[in-house]
């Protein structure tokens, strides 16, 4: 990996450059008493600067990039393609990219590692939750220049908060997304048919959705059938929590109040988190999907709140192959107290920290980011591209040929009412791990507590998280 310096140093650069000069002779003409002229002397050609021989172009320094690529089995063949068409059309440039196993529990972790050790990646992925910590403590490279440079602003619509408030934090742009990201109800097509009962629709209520999920339940027989999964964690049902018209912070942007313990918020934790599975039985126990049984991608669950990460497990091209494939649509979350209907949204992508390597690491980042890079991210992952024009022209027909699902315009329409989780100095995962995990999604989910005990005591250990970054900022 190429050498790291301090956030102090800058990169210096020379020019040199070349000139040339041009002479040319000619031959004085005979008088007029001489004998009869000998033919003229032939004249030397002018020399044109245009015909001097072009200065060398010294060779490009050869420089290696490390990058610390987030490792999703989907995100495995993008990163393969990006660093091999990159390379080859930068012979200089060589990228060690070291995707991370299990993401979600390793990959900040492996990453702090590396800075606390010297050395960092120069080029590294993130969720667009919690790139901003590494922002605050000046480890990343702001991009504002490079993007105006080399016009990339469309990847930053002002309008659109689900990318305004991931990418950029306090004036600064830092995440370069190679994808937009929402979460809305997937569902599989057979139970539906088998049931005789209609597909949901984008205008659904939340009572119709309770009402399908009972109906498409039957536990009785040798073969389980539940209408719903449920995710079981916080940050994945923040759809039905925001559609109470409530949130968990008093600002989604650097909160400094938690408030779970609402009456809507403690209602729809209760209801999503525990009753589908313990009261309501339409959504199966820890125990019912031990080693991997009874789930949506196994046909066993007619409804699941998912991402477009989620199609690569129940239609693609290899699973219709194998005869295991799952047939599947999407409907918008259904509509509930909140008439705007708000959806979790996100962009996510990648990001450069400091080092000696800056303009090269934006380089290889900016081609991924580009329409050729991202084209081929999205179409190898399934994943939403990073711009509305995108969606449109390329990712709507390509996903639904190729997953075969028709409702794919849900998603634009989705993220177009798209709303953060949380960002701020208290990153997501610490809130998440130390605090909403452990107090209170382990417990529900376990069927060892109500949501009534727990969300309060959520709210005051993150008002002590929370106050203890205030105080020190």
């Amino acid at each position: 990996m190429a050498s790291k310096i301090s956030r102090r140093d800058f990169l210096k650069a020379g020019a040199l450059g070349a000139a040339s000069a041009i002479v040319a002779g000619c031959t004085p003409p005979a008088t007029p008493t001489q004998a009869p002229a000998a033919p003229p002397a032939t004249q030397a050609p002018e020399v044109k600067p245009t015909d001097a021989p072009p200065t060398p172009v010294p060779p490009k320094k050869p420089v290696t990039l490390d990058f610390q690529a987030w490792g999703d089995n989907a995100d495995l063949p993008a990163w393969e393609q990006l660093v091999k068409l990159y390379q080859e059309r930068n012979p200089h440039v060589t990228i060690k990219y070291s995707p991370v196993a299990e993401p979600n529990a390793n990959f900040y972790p492996q990453l702090q590692t590396s800075i606390a050790g010297g050395t960092p990646p120069d080029v590294s992925s993130f969720q667009g939750w919690e790139w901003q910590t590494y922002a605050d403590k000046d480890l990343l490279a702001p991009i504002d220049d490079f993007v105006k440079r080399d016009g990339f602003e469309s990847l930053y619509p002002p309008d659109v908060k689900g990318i305004v408030d991931t990418t950029m934090r306090k004036g600064a742009t830092y995440l370069i997304p190679l994808q937009v990201a929402t979460m809305l109800m997937f569902y599989a097509k057979k139970p539906f048919d088998d049931a005789g009962i209609p597909y949901p629709t984008d205008d659904w209520t939340f009572e119709e959705f309770m009402e399908i999920a009972q109906k498409l339940t039957n536990t009785s027989g040798e073969t389980k059938m539940f209408g719903l999964q449920a995710n079981g964690n916080w940050f994945r049902d923040i759809g039905w929590i925001r559609g109470t018209g409530k949130q968990e912070f008093d600002s989604l942007i650097d909160p400094k109040k938690a408030q779970f313990n609402q009456p809507e918020i403690v209602e729809i934790v209760q209801k999503m988190a525990q009753d589908v599975i313990y009261t309501m039985g339409i959504a199966p126990s820890p125990a019912d999907t031990s080693g991997g049984a009874n789930t949506f991608q196994t046909g066993n669950c007619a409804m699941k709140y998912e991402g477009p990460w989620w199609f690569s497990a129940m239609n693609s091209p290899k699973l219709r192959e194998e005869g295991k494939a799952i047939p599947f649509d999407v409907v918008l979350m259904p509509k509930m107290n909140d008439e705007g209907r708000p959806h979790r949204g996100w962009a996510e992508g990648v990001a450069l920290l400091k080092g000696d390597a800056v303009e090269e690491a934006w380089g290889f980042a900016s081609f991924m980011a580009s329409e050729e890079g991202d084209k081929i991210y999205s179409e190898t992952t399934g994943r939403m591209p990073n711009n509305l024009a995108l969606l449109e022209s390329f990712w709507l027909p390509t996903v639904q040929e190729k997953f075969q699902f028709s409702n794919a315009k849900a998603f634009i329409e989705a993220f177009k009412r798209s709303e953060v989780d949380v960002v701020g100095g208290v990153p997501r995962s610490k809130i998440n791990a130390e605090v909403v995990k452990p107090l209170a999604y382990d417990k529900l989910v376990n069927n060892s507590a109500k949501a009534a005990d727990v969300l309060p005591e959520v709210d005051k250990a993150l008002q002590a998280l929370l106050d203890e970054y205030w105080a020190n900022a």
